[in-house]
């Protein structure tokens, strides 16, 4: 498969320096519109547009220059966290969770989906020609997937967080091995609460350790951590109490030395406040995780831009950085459209947990989820899943670079873009 991409030239001063890592790997989910998580409307047809997995080769420089890039179709859903891909630390393989099916002929609405229950590996070595090598169940539509930090090993968050498909959500937790020969046999576990009722889980992640995971429940306002066992068999124990976050942790993200999680407070209380009442802002909870014992609490928390939708950590975990869909994941037609979306900048203290908002950088575009700082820290990069342009429905990749002023970090446009599948919303750079 293959895909038209531009890259936009220099408009302002040049960024400082080289995008660096491996890869940027991108999903696009192009069957929907920016509102259709909330709307529930799919998009028009267009030939030529489909679910795709995106790769770019690093090093990038900003000079117009096109990169090495190669696409292959990949279903995806945009209704989960950007959470739905996973990339192994030498940029070899990526892993993509199908949250719903396909789209048919007749589908017109998110409901006329079937659920989804994939996850697929892909051969991503040759940035100009990522390969499909093999597929596996993974559970009743997958929200979130997590490879392991030594690698062979998949944690994924499954059920139906928005009651898309009906009431019952069939939430799981689950650890799928992989290796060379494909996909072996999962551990699952049906998360329940104290009380003995089912919980459904947005996102998953590996502590850095590899020990433990750590998985949101938005609806309870919390995270809890579970240890993934191989002994006598692969398995999964909750381990520790829940950790109380602010309202509706949709995502979440272990800073480099694992002693702190930080979650995206979204503040919804339910999936029509998203729309009808959107809060004033995001914020950010930090908790402090005891590995040893799975415990943690709540240590503090910072605002962020309005609607937060992704988090990236810098790999010195000194930096931090959200994107804020703002209003711009409304329907065309709503008044309330925000054409403009934006980003959150703060710095951590990797000693104390002190987290500080440093400012928001404000950008056009639709519904941005997807963010990653490059290898370096000096870059973020950011989805921009569509714009209000009848005539060029294009997804982008839009790029800022972390400078200093006055002592303090901010983020300032490069004016360079890449195009990529209408869609974007999940983006992983190793």
């Amino acid at each position: 498969m293959s895909t038209s991409a531009g890259v936009q030239p220099l408009q302002g001063p040049p960024a400082a320096g080289l995008f660096q890592g491996r890869r940027i790997v991108v999903v696009s989910d192009a069957d929907a519109v920016p509102s259709a998580p909330m709307q529930a409307h799919l998009g028009p047809r267009e030939a030529g547009q489909e679910d795709t997995l995106t790769v770019i080769a690093l090093p990038l420089a900003f000079d117009g220059t096109p990169p090495t890039m190669g696409t292959i179709a990949a279903s995806n859903s945009v209704t989960p966290p950007p959470s739905v891909l996973a990339v192994d630390d030498e940029g070899a393989h990526a892993y993509v969770v199908e949250t719903l099916g396909q789209r048919g002929p007749d589908a017109h609405l998110l409901t006329d989906l079937d659920a989804g229950s994939t996850v697929r590996a892909y051969d991503i070595r040759d940035a100009a020609k990522p390969q499909l090598l093999y597929a596996y169940p993974a559970g009743h539509m997958p929200q979130a997937v997590s490879l392991h930090p030594h690698g062979g090993l998949l944690a994924v968050a499954c059920g139906d967080v928005f009651a898309i498909l009906g009431p019952e959500p069939h939430p799981s937790l689950r650890l799928i091995p992989v290796g060379p020969g494909g996909f072996g046999d999962a551990a699952v576990l049906v998360p329940h609460s104290e009380d003995g009722e089912p919980m459904v889980p947005s996102y998953v992640e590996w502590h850095p350790n590899g020990e433990l995971f750590a998985a949101c429940f938005p609806w309870r306002d919390e995270v809890r951590l579970y240890a993934g066992h191989r002994v006598p068999e692969l398995w999964i124990e909750p381990v520790g109490p829940p950790i109380r976050t602010g309202r509706f942790p949709f995502t979440g993200r272990f800073t480099p030395d694992g002693r702190h999680f930080l979650t995206t407070d979204v503040l919804w209380s339910s999936k029509a406040e998203a729309v009808a009442d959107a809060p004033g802002e995001g914020r950010l909870s930090v908790l402090r995780i005891d590995p040893a014992t799975g415990t943690g609490e709540k240590i503090g928390e910072a605002g962020v831009g309005r609607n937060p939708g992704g988090l990236a950590v810098s790999r010195d975990g000194r930096l931090v950085v959200t994107s804020n869909l703002r209003m711009s994941h409304l329907a065309w037609g709503d008044p309330r459209l925000d054409r403009q979306s934006s980003l959150s900048l703060l710095t951590f203290d990797p000693v104390s947990g002190r987290l500080e908002t440093v400012g928001e950088e404000l950008f056009e575009g639709l519904r941005p989820e997807g963010v990653a700082f490059d290898a370096d820290g000096k870059f973020v990069v950011v989805t921009v899943f569509d714009h209000l342009d009848l005539v060029h429905r294009r997804g982008e990749l839009r790029f800022f670079e972390v400078i200093r002023e006055g002592g303090l970090p901010r983020l300032r446009p490069t004016y360079y873009s890449i195009e990529v599948m209408r869609g974007p919303h999940t983006v992983v750079v190793v």
